[in-house]
């Protein structure tokens, strides 16, 4: 009976879930509607993993179901373009640029230079103008900006031109790269379980979470890309191709910088072969867009990170509240060095992502990044290493998003942080006892039942 009973709730909360997303999708309810879509997602979500656990269905039965489940949600996604973020008309743009045979830090996409490669619908766009350069309206944010994005990302979006015959669908195919890319990464992450004999309804953690199917199937960030290059430089570390796990992390570094603080974790095995391998990596990939363009590689981010507050010390919502800046930058900078520091010492070999998810989650926050496509990498790491208590973390940056920036962007961060802190020291209480008298803990991997 309670087999049956909780197969039924994980269907008719995965159900939810999904009509949810079709009904705000196809609603103009405006960013407090897309707050709600994300409030009442998570609960769908979080109904339908905790369910899971008791469904009784064989690794592999549960395995299909679960990814079957995330393809439909990606779907869904599909169904309309972009809600929340138009940052899919920069990729669509230096990927026609390249094409053109310019590189894409040479110029930003207001520069008389390019003029030539201007059309709809990116330029002079019907309806309200979004942002405007002279002479032209311009779906692109900050249009007078060179791109931020490294190499990787920038071939990416050349690959997706191309292998839609030269942007036909627009925004579409990078939708449907997206998708496709977060269905590939819970492929993964199911191939990992079942081979390890872990339990398989973590995949669920990835493949039904609302910031996955939101910020990939929907809002195409390419982030994706960053996530599945970490996945498989973790699978590779684990495994002892260590020359082949920096490569892989070294891309994900080229695709979108941030997946650089999982070095730490992969320290433990010849350091310097993981640090070459990957930093001598990321080198090769900006090589010749230096010889090209020279400092201009750089593009817009010490703007960015200016605009964003970081430079100021404003952008740190919970170090900021207490103290004063620079102190609150430098003691942010200590604790995610400090925790770089623990997963060098700490790390076991054969699971890294046991420390990189804690590393990733402490620079969540202190950074507080207002973007949810940020922490989508960390719920990849929930998902491989168990660590729930992480996920209050991975959903701050939504929630803060699509708040808007209102005053209650810091209680966020400080509930997440909470809730995971107060997490943390229950799994610790439980496994006291056998840290002491009851012979020892559990190895994460170690077969659980399904």
């Amino acid at each position: 009976m309670q087999v049956r009973a909780s197969r039924v709730v994980a269907a008719a909360a995965l159900l939810a879930e999904a009509v949810l997303f079709a009904s705000y999708l196809h609603v103009d309810s405006g960013r407090n509607g897309h707050l709600w879509l994300e409030t009442t997602t998570t609960i769908a979500f979080l109904v339908a993993v905790a369910a899971l656990r008791w469904t009784g269905l064989a690794p592999r039965h549960l395995a299909v179901a679960i990814l079957l489940g995330g393809a439909v949600l990606q779907l869904v996604a599909l169904s309309h373009s972009p809600q929340t973020s138009d940052d899919d008309f920069r990729y669509i743009w230096d990927g026609k640029v390249q094409l053109s045979g310019t590189d894409p830090y040479r110029y930003p996409p207001a520069s008389p230079s390019l003029s030539s490669l201007r059309a709809a619908p990116i330029f002079g766009t019907d309806g309200p103008c979004t942002y405007r350069i002279p002479g032209s309206c311009v779906a692109i944010n900050r249009p007078t900006v060179h791109t931020i994005y490294p190499p990787v990302a920038e071939a990416a979006f050349t690959a997706v031109r191309l292998l839609s015959f030269g942007g036909h669908g627009v925004q579409l195919p990078f939708q449907i790269a997206a998708a496709l890319g977060s269905c590939l990464i819970g492929l993964l992450l199911a191939h990992r379980a079942l081979g390890r004999g872990d339990p398989v309804w973590t995949v669920a953690l990835w493949a039904w979470c609302p910031v996955v199917v939101y910020e990939f199937g929907n809002n195409a960030h390419i982030d994706w890309l960053a996530v599945l290059l970490v996945v498989l430089g973790l699978r590779a570390y684990a495994a002892d191709r260590l020359g082949r796990a920096g490569v892989l992390i070294g891309a994900a570094i080229a695709t979108k910088l941030y997946p650089g603080l999982l070095l730490a974790s992969l320290l433990r095995r010849r350091p310097w072969l993981v640090l070459a391998s990957s930093l001598g990596f990321v080198a090769l990939t900006y090589v010749p867009h230096v010889a090209a363009v020279g400092s201009s590689v750089i593009g817009y981010l010490p703007g960015y990170l200016h605009e964003e507050g970081y430079s100021t010390g404003n952008h740190l919502l919970l170090l900021g509240a207490v103290f004063p800046h620079p102190i609150d930058t430098a003691i942010g900078v200590l604790i995610v060095a400090a925790g770089g520091v623990w997963a060098w010492r700490r790390t076991e070999p054969s699971a890294p992502e046991n420390t990189a998810v804690v590393v990733l989650g402490l620079a969540l926050l202190v950074a507080t990044p207002r973007y949810g496509w940020y922490a989508a990498l960390l719920v990849a790491l929930i998902a491989m290493s168990r660590r729930i208590e992480w996920l209050p973390v991975a959903f701050a940056s939504s929630f803060v998003y699509l708040s808007h920036g209102t005053p209650s962007d810091p209680a966020i961060f400080a509930i997440a942080g909470g809730l995971t802190l107060t997490a943390l020291l229950v799994r610790h209480r439980r496994q006291l006892p056998a840290l002491v008298g009851r012979g020892p803990v559990l190895s994460p991997r170690m077969p659980v039942n399904s």
